[in-house]
């Protein structure tokens, strides 16, 4: 059995900050083998690690425990319990700095080890392997592609007999169709503060990237601001799908895992997400029950590129416990027979070159749209820290409850970003 804990927010904040408080030292690396491992990871990743570790235990007959905890509490606390030495062998990260559990923000605190010798480092799929090296080394597998879209109900879709839109003149068309006949478009959950960057995220792809694709560099030299660009466009867009009827009522008393509620029993019609989420959602599905994929449309060209990142990615604490463990666990995550494992858990896109899956039709929608080049990036990769993104969740809480409009909301991400 999987030794598991799946923590409280207040819980796993209070217990970290309490052993930082009481000045806990971080513990010394080991290469010694030991018999245990201990990993972290989100809840929406929580299936398919539970599915590894099980296969790996039967390899290895390590005793490993594993830790769950919702995105953003896990981030808030994972450099705490880095510092505090309370952290697992192994854990979940992000490429770039713009958040919490960021590499860039993580490897300057030296709290990750160095894994550029690993057999996987070069079978990395490629422009994805850049996303986790510094200075020339790498620091974390990326285990899975993700895509921000539209994950859809197929048989509410159905049910209503509309299309899915593929302008945004035809988004606000598809909204107001599906309140008529009693259902909700997109079931809209930000009281989960990190869901509210998602539906931005999708427009800018469209309002941003899809005519300058080099932002990021221009935000990076000072050459260009949020509220000076198409993230204006995409934050007016958003309300103006608020407005049109596009989401349930009252978001904000609404957090993911109702959201997600709403698609499977029929009330809407789909969510705005990443497709890392998939497994989560269709694992609390009926039986039998059918998604889709389809980019959110920004935009009136037709042509709706999707934001492509990593939706996965594994580091090794640099202090582990179980150093030789964690390393051993983190190389056969790569192996051929783990991604299977993974993959028949949670349908998703291998970042690992030559992984053979299957891919359920909401999967192989976003793997299509990948495959013709319509992709943007997530755009917090290139931000230089986590301020922008708190600036994000908050201002876009904010702008539902009326406390800011657009303008402050991109006023503060900028002085965020300004801020570093």
């Amino acid at each position: 059995m999987i030794n598991r804990k799946i923590t409280a927010v207040a819980g796993l904040a209070a217990a970290a900050l309490v052993l930082a408080a009481c000045g806990a030292q971080p513990q010394a690396p080991s290469n010694e083998k030991t018999g245990a491992l201990t990993v972290a990871t989100t809840s929406n990743n929580q299936a398919p690690m539970e599915a590894v570790i099980e296969a790996y235990k039967k390899k290895s007959g390590l005793d490993v425990n594993l830790t769950v905890a919702d995105t953003a509490q896990y981030q808030t606390t994972l450099r705490t319990q880095l510092s505090s030495g309370t952290a697992s062998d192994v854990f979940t990260v992000w490429p770039g700095s713009g958040n919490p559990g960021a590499i860039s923000i993580l490897q300057k605190a030296g709290y990750l080890a160095d894994l550029s010798d690993r057999p996987w480092a070069g079978k990395v799929e490629p422009g994805t392997a850049e996303t986790l090296r510094i200075g020339g080394k790498t620091y974390g597998l990326p285990s899975k592609l993700d895509a921000i879209g539209a994950i859809y109900n197929a048989a509410t879709l159905k049910e209503t007999g509309l299309k899915v839109p593929a302008t945004y003149s035809e988004l606000l068309t598809f909204c107001a169709d599906a309140k008529a006949k009693g259902k909700v478009a997109f079931a809209l959950g930000i009281q989960t503060d990190w869901v509210t960057q998602l539906i931005p995220y999708a427009l800018v792809a469209s309002t941003v990237y899809a005519a300058d694709p080099g932002f990021n560099d221009k935000m990076a030299q000072n050459q260009a601001t949020f509220a000076a660009s198409g993230w204006a466009d995409a934050l007016a867009k958003y309300q103006e799908m608020g407005k049109a009827g596009c989401f349930n009522d009252d978001p904000l008393g609404t957090d993911v895992t109702a959201s997600y509620g709403l698609v499977n029993t029929g009330k809407a019609i789909g969510v705005v997400q990443v497709l890392a989420s998939f497994s989560q959602i269709a694992s609390t599905a009926p039986a039998r029950t059918e998604f889709g994929f389809f980019p959110l449309p920004g935009g009136d060209s037709g042509t709706n590129p999707v934001p492509r990142g990593i939706g996965v990615s594994f580091a090794v604490n640099e202090t582990a416990k179980n150093r030789v463990n964690a390393l051993d666990f983190v190389d056969w995550l790569a192996t051929p027979e783990a991604i299977k494992v993974w993959f028949d858990a949670a349908p998703g896109i291998p970042a690992i070159q030559g992984a053979d899956v299957g891919a359920e039709p909401a999967v192989q929608a976003a793997i299509d749209i990948i495959a013709a080049g319509h992709t943007a990036p997530f755009p917090d990769s290139g931000w230089p820290s986590a301020k922008v993104q708190a600036a994000h969740f908050t201002g876009i809480q904010q702008l539902f409850s009326g406390q800011a409009d657009a303008g402050q909301v991109l006023a503060s991400m900028d002085e965020a970003y300004s801020a570093g």
